[in-house]
């Protein structure tokens, strides 16, 4: 009899315990923060560049389905508020975040947003240095005043999003970083490693793994040569272009948390242009990376080789007395950066494009499209083929193509103007 009570009483004990453990290990899942995917439920929109005609299209369709987040110069707010309803923006959904200070680098590399299950919200702040640049030499005088802009910059966020702050001193930049939304997140080693030199890969990965709480991180090799580092950058031969050297929303994407696309030119055209060329071997690497690489539980990855879009690279002599703004620009870029070339010479302004540079919301996803009336038919079938691909991957969403070739000549997409509040 009593063999029995105590045998019972041992068996109550052990259910308890059990019981008191799985509600602890519950409780702890609930409130532990992580990295949300884009595809997760959202409140809003963070989006700049209302001058931009890509980013201020995006904004009038998002309004109609979302709030919207812009910071613009406080003297402007009369222009840009006319300029929204004329556009048949629903100024209701539209929050405008007045500045006293202009700040006109990318949304995705500010502030990021975590959350819980429980509904709680958190923001992280990485280190910053201007995509690297302050590292070179000839941005020095540059420095105090991007320091001054970055700081109102992120105070306004702030006062507009009062959640907890985590902060870092490892650089990194939103649009260097993808997530499944389940603790695998990418990076590239040829960002991470210049942008924090001192700062070697085990010591990038425990930081990642202790501010974004990610349980696995894959390491990509390079990105798109499209997309090089700093301005009027020597990509091959006499081809130029802006960039920040591989952020991942130019070239891989997860749509999906095992799934994931991969900017991929065809060798055909490969051959026939020297920048595909360069972006084609880069990719072959990465895609082996990724074909060997498993999720956060040990599954492998689906993935999914995505056209690169047909552009037409701008062809023009270095002049720096051009009354084409843009012309006049890039040549004292390049006149500057590279002093091989010379007034006169011919080169090549190759725009960081890609169908990769898409924002996901609630009900849409926001994508590039190149083709336009004059344009080769091929760039037309890379359109709708790179539609279809997002359509097949999000079929309860509308596939919103915008045309972004401005938006690729000042060196972002949709998906580096924007970022997501999550829900």
């Amino acid at each position: 009899m009593v063999d029995n009570i105590i045998q019972k009483t041992n068996f109550y004990f052990i259910s308890f315990s059990i019981l008191l453990f799985l509600s602890s290990c519950n409780q702890e899942s609930e409130n532990e923060f992580y990295l949300p995917a884009e595809w997760e439920p959202q409140t809003g929109v963070i989006v700049g560049g209302l001058d931009d005609y890509a980013a201020f299209e995006m904004i009038v369709q998002l309004s109609k389905e979302t709030q919207v987040y812009s910071i613009f110069l406080d003297s402007l707010e009369e222009f840009y508020r006319n300029k929204l309803v004329n556009a048949g923006a629903n100024l209701d959904s539209i929050h405008l975040i007045p500045s006293s200070t202009e700040y006109n680098y990318a949304e995705r590399d500010g502030i990021l947003f975590m959350k819980n299950k429980s509904g709680q919200k958190q923001i992280v702040n990485f280190e910053w240095n201007c995509y690297g640049w302050y590292f070179e030499p000839d941005y020095k005088n540059y420095l105090d005043g991007d320091k001054k802009k970055r700081k109102s910059y992120l105070a306004n966020h702030l006062n507009t999003f009062k959640y907890p702050v985590i902060f870092s001193s490892m650089v990194n930049e939103g649009g260097a970083i993808e997530t499944n939304g389940k603790g695998t997140i990418l990076q590239v080693e040829s960002v991470n490693m210049q942008r924090n030199p001192k700062m070697n890969k085990a010591a990038q990965e425990a930081e990642l793994k202790r501010i974004l709480n990610a349980k696995k991180v894959i390491w990509l090799k390079e990105g798109a040569a499209e997309d090089p580092f700093g301005w009027g950058t020597l990509i091959a031969e006499n081809y130029f272009g802006i960039g920040v050297k591989g952020h991942l929303d130019e070239f891989c994407r997860f749509v999906n948390e095992n799934t994931i696309l991969i900017s991929f030119p065809d060798s055909l055209e490969a051959a026939h242009d020297p920048v595909k060329h360069i972006t084609l071997e880069r990719m072959k690497v990465n895609y082996e990376i990724l074909k060997n690489a498993t999720d956060q539980d040990g599954k492998p990855f689906t993935i999914i080789k995505m056209p690169v879009p047909d552009v037409n690279y701008m062809t023009f002599a270095l002049d720096t007395i051009n009354k084409n703004d843009e012309i006049k620009f890039l040549s004292q870029q390049i006149l500057y950066e590279q002093k091989k070339f010379s007034v006169g010479d011919t080169v090549h302004f190759v725009p960081s494009s890609s169908y990769l540079n898409f924002l996901i919301t609630n009900k849409t996803v926001f994508a590039a499209k190149y083709w336009e009336e004059g344009k080769s038919e091929n760039a037309k079938v890379k359109d709708e083929k790179a539609r279809q691909i997002l359509q097949h991957y999000f079929p309860d969403k509308i596939i919103y193509p915008i045309n972004t070739a401005e938006t690729n000549h000042r060196g972002g997409g949709l998906h580096c103007w924007s970022m997501q509040v999550p829900k």
